[in-house]
């Protein structure tokens, strides 16, 4: 008995020596942003914060490749957190045709649970078909806590996965942080009291305009931005409020961002995370003006204002950590999910030539060649995310081998300007490409998820939505973006260069827990 305490006591000292060493963390902190232009880091460096996003950037980065055709914010968190392609976490868009129940399937939707914090249809990461880091990290210790929190329910919830003690996500009817029943049967204390102080009146009534103009004349602000003074800017958001009558609206703004954030701190708080020596998890999802992402020229002041705000948000998020958890406790990860892309408008002030493609002008096209083909008939069954479905049913009720029809979509498709390659299903279910494009679509296709048609655009063109608020058709082909880790175990972590897949490897082991047998390294 005795020689098996003094065992444990040198294990626990051993241990304690390892930890001493920051050989192991505390908390790791994973920091996606959506719709991020990578290149405002160096645009705008000069101002950004010695304490912020500059801290970060200071641990070590690489450039990691997605490594799959399409890149949407949902697809790309998964990818982040399961350490997996779509191909294989079977998140392969927002939301595809689901030929079993007919009809569209969301990503997170899910009729089984419902919301906590308001009324409504809930969500769950059910549809993702992969470990999460959150998994591994409670599989191997039941202690250890998983949180999530985004501006959107989708990249909270696939970022925590289906073991994580909550995600929350703001929510457009109420402003306040809500969640699913999937987590929890009703949101903590702590949270009802914080939505309480509704934070997002506060922003609302405060309106947007430059960080430095805040201690300004707003009057003054206001008579310029409405004659179109080119120096600064507002948006009056109580009018847009009124309007739209969402708090979507303050998702278009940086300020959902100053949200986020806020609510990590006091969740830091009043969860105790990274108080002990079972690593915690926190997932966290900012945004660069969400549906709006595209209504603003990359070097325009709206943008310069989001990247200035988020640093401030990032250092006061650091700050935090330091008190709470102790720096050189933590380890935090940033990196960006569908990554900004130049517009047309912005390439030909450069005079490269580009343009919009339009699958919903395309496909009424094809409809009309398919209808003079085989006859009368709906022929596809729905489109968007670069992918064409078509209506196998009627195909077998009229004969038409569906590789045929694949094959002759696919030729339509190529000649329109701007597609650069279309393939079928058939071929990507039948053969295997060892590198160059075909592999992009190879980690992006799922036999039963996907379409039967698939396309990619040239580099310089970029799809058409149907409005602002479109985010079927709206992706990235930027594959590759920067990927920077800080902190506790940051040193060495990753390789100047890496698949985004490497990502929860490296992690795996510097938590000292074993790899996830469903992935390859």
């Amino acid at each position: 008995m005795r020689k098996c305490i003094a065992f444990l006591l040198l294990m626990l000292a051993a241990g304690g020596t390892a930890w001493g060493k920051g050989e192991k963390t505390r908390l790791v902190v994973g920091i996606t942003v959506n719709h991020f232009y990578p290149e405002w880091l160096e645009m705008y460096g000069y101002g950004l914060l010695d304490k912020g996003l500059k801290r970060i950037m200071g641990g070590g980065g690489s450039v990691a490749d997605y490594g799959y055709m399409y890149s949407q914010t949902g697809v790309d968190q998964a990818t982040i957190y399961t350490g997996a392609v779509p191909a294989e976490h079977g998140i392969v868009a927002h939301e595809w045709y689901d030929r079993l129940r007919g009809g569209r399937q969301n990503d997170v939707a899910d009729k089984e649970f419902r919301l906590i914090g308001e009324e409504g249809e809930g969500v769950s990461p059910n549809g993702m078909q992969a470990l999460t880091l959150g998994c591994v990290m409670k599989m191997n210790n039941a202690f250890a806590k998983v949180y999530s929190i985004g501006a959107n329910a989708e990249e909270a919830v696939l970022g925590g996965g289906s073991c994580a003690n909550l995600a929350l996500w703001l929510s457009d009817k109420t402003g306040k942080w809500v969640s699913s029943s999937f987590y929890a049967d009703s949101l903590p204390g702590w949270l009802g009291a914080y939505n309480a102080k509704v934070e997002s009146d506060h922003f609302i009534r405060r309106g947007w305009m430059p960080l430095e103009d805040e201690e300004g004349n707003l009057v003054a602000l206001k008579l310029k931005s409405k004659v179109g003074m080119k120096e600064g800017f507002y948006y009056d958001l109580i009018q847009a409020k009124r309007k739209y009558e969402t708090y979507r609206i303050l998702k278009a703004t940086p300020y959902v961002n100053t949200m986020v954030a806020d609510l990590a701190g006091e969740l830091v708080r009043q969860e105790q995370l990274g108080r002990d020596n079972d690593t915690d998890l926190l997932a966290l999802n900012f945004s660069c003006l969400d549906y709006m992402n595209r209504d603003y020229d990359v070097r325009s002041k709206e943008f310069q204002d989001v990247v200035m705000r988020l640093d401030k948000d990032v250092e006061r998020l650091l700050a935090v950590l330091d008190e709470k958890v102790g720096e050189g406790n933590y380890t935090v990860f940033l990196t960006f999910a569908e990554a900004r892309e130049l517009l047309p408008e912005d390439l030909q002030k450069v005079r490269v030539p580009s343009g919009y493609f339009s699958i919903f002008k395309a496909v009424a096209l094809m409809k009309s060649f398919l209808g003079l083909l085989y006859g009368e008939g709906d022929w596809i069954l729905d489109y968007d995310a670069s992918q064409i479905y078509l209506d196998r049913a009627l195909l077998e009720k009229h004969k038409i081998p569906l590789q045929e029809m694949q094959d002759k979509v696919a030729d339509f498709l190529v000649e329109f300007e701007g597609v650069a390659r279309v393939v079928t299903a058939h071929a990507l279910t039948h053969n295997a490409s060892a590198a160059g494009t075909g592999v992009l679509f190879q980690h992006a296709f799922s036999q039963k998820r996907s379409g039967d048609v698939l396309y990619s655009l040239q580099p310089m063109w970029a799809a058409e939505l149907k409005d602002r608020e479109d985010y079927y058709a709206r992706y990235s082909k930027r594959r590759r973006v920067p990927l920077y880790v800080y902190g506790a175990g940051a040193a060495g972590l990753l390789p100047a260069e890496c698949p985004m897949t490497a990502l929860l490897p490296a992690l795996c082991r510097l938590l000292q827990v074993p790899v996830p047998y469903t992935i390859g390294e």
